[in-house]
């Protein structure tokens, strides 16, 4: 009983890697489409058990947004598809109707993709963010300065 427990684990942990290979190429490919068509801002809504959300925004050199692409879901079989009421947008001040037509994952997204556009634009640097297990091991860290 333990050893089919275990064969069924293994399965599915091999069948979510496979699957997430393909969702990583999905998004890589249309991230490059849209390299071509401009500069890209990403925004992400992240979701452990909830729905995430990465927002993929093609910019002109005003940063008006020429193409928006959302990957929006809750498992691995989230793909990419187009945001067309966002489009042709300026990315620093859209429209509080298109903002408020968006769902709140999209909404975070795009908080966080016009906060990295301006980070980088003025010259800084994006931290990166911490994993879940990360954010665990942070609660239980010890403070070792020397005062």
């Amino acid at each position: 009983m333990i050893l089919l427990f275990i064969i069924l684990l293994a399965v599915g942990f091999l069948l979510q890697s496979v699957l997430g290979v393909f969702q990583i190429k999905n998004f890589n490919k249309h991230y490059a489409e849209l390299r071509k068509v401009g500069r890209v801002a990403i925004g992400r809504s992240k979701g452990v058990f909830r729905s995430g959300a990465v927002l993929m925004l093609a910019l002109d050199a005003k940063a008006n947004i020429i193409q928006a692409e959302k990957m929006q879901g809750l498992t691995i079989l989230a793909r990419c598809k187009r945001v067309q009421k966002m489009e042709g947008q300026p990315l620093l001040y859209i429209d509080e109707d298109v903002i408020k037509s968006l769902d709140p994952f999209l909404r975070k997204a795009l908080k966080d993709a016009q906060k990295t556009y301006e980070i980088i634009m003025s010259g800084g640097t994006v931290e990166k963010p911490k994993s879940p297990i990360q954010s665990i091991f942070g609660l239980f860290k010890i403070n070792r300065e020397v005062k």
